[in-house]
């Protein structure tokens, strides 16, 4: 990963900006739960500097901000803790979570497999009915952003772009998969120059629409290498501390 329209699976999920809950709209009713709210809000405001990493998550503040009980402002620290947003420690309260560097590059070397196999996959079913249309769309969609700086709304086109990509891609597993990587704790600090990005999204585009699988994989994944290698950018107060390992070599439990 927190969305218009063209939602994935039945959840309403924002890929890359979500957790893998986050937005579980009442299917029938169309309601969104007070803590669901919540939950979105968080997320998009990683991307727009409202919250950060590291931040505290105090029930009070969450009651003001968002005018909702208490019961609610802790159900919704719960849901973010749920899917890896905050953490809660014991007698210090609840805070979103921060990645180390360790972390946040691993976040991005998964990114990289699940989003490169999306846009192959996608090249390998583009012919069929209406596909090649609908991606199209989301194509021309991310690309009205182009020249207008960096907002939610382009957030949002990108996270369609993607989400379309993997849905004609047809593997429900990565479609399952992909929006639970917690990219949002570290993707908002992560910013290629516009050009370069663009430059990257119609070369995803132009190998999947002529259904050259191989040269759609390498240049999603290129696209993806490219952002984690601005992780090296930042300073160190942007990360956790490195934690020592939870397991020893020699435990069986833990390979």
């Amino acid at each position: 990963m927190p969305t218009a329209g063209d939602q994935a699976g039945s959840k309403g999920i924002d890929m890359e900006t979500a957790p893998a809950t986050a937005g579980s709209d009442d299917v029938t009713t169309g309601i969104v739960s007070s803590s669901d709210q919540i939950v979105r809000d968080v997320v998009r405001g990683l991307y727009e500097g409202r919250y950060a990493a590291g931040q505290r998550l105090v029930e009070p503040d969450l009651m003001r901000r968002y005018d909702v009980g208490r019961s609610t402002a802790r159900e919704a620290i719960k849901r973010l803790a749920a899917e890896g947003i905050a953490v809660v420690h014991a007698f210090r309260g609840a805070q979103i979570r921060q990645l180390s560097r360790v972390d946040a590059r691993n976040v991005m070397l998964v990114m990289e497999l699940m989003v490169g196999l999306a846009a192959r996959q996608a090249a390998e079913n583009i012919l069929r009915a209406g596909s090649s249309e609908r991606f199209r769309d989301s194509l021309d969609a991310l690309l009205a952003f182009e020249q207008a700086g960096d907002s939610y709304e382009l957030v949002r086109a990108r996270n369609r772009f993607y989400r379309t990509m993997t849905r004609i891609g047809g593997n429900r597993e990565v479609e399952r998969l992909l929006p639970s990587i917690q990219v949002h704790l570290v993707r908002a600090q992560l910013r290629l120059p516009s050009e370069q990005r663009f430059a990257d999204y119609r070369a995803i585009a132009e190998a999947v629409l002529a259904g050259d699988a191989a040269r759609a994989e390498e240049a999603a994944r290129a696209h993806i290498r490219r952002t984690a290698e601005t992780l090296a950018l930042l300073p160190d107060s942007a990360f956790a501390p490195e934690e020592p390992s939870s397991t020893s070599a020699d435990d069986p439990e833990g390979i």
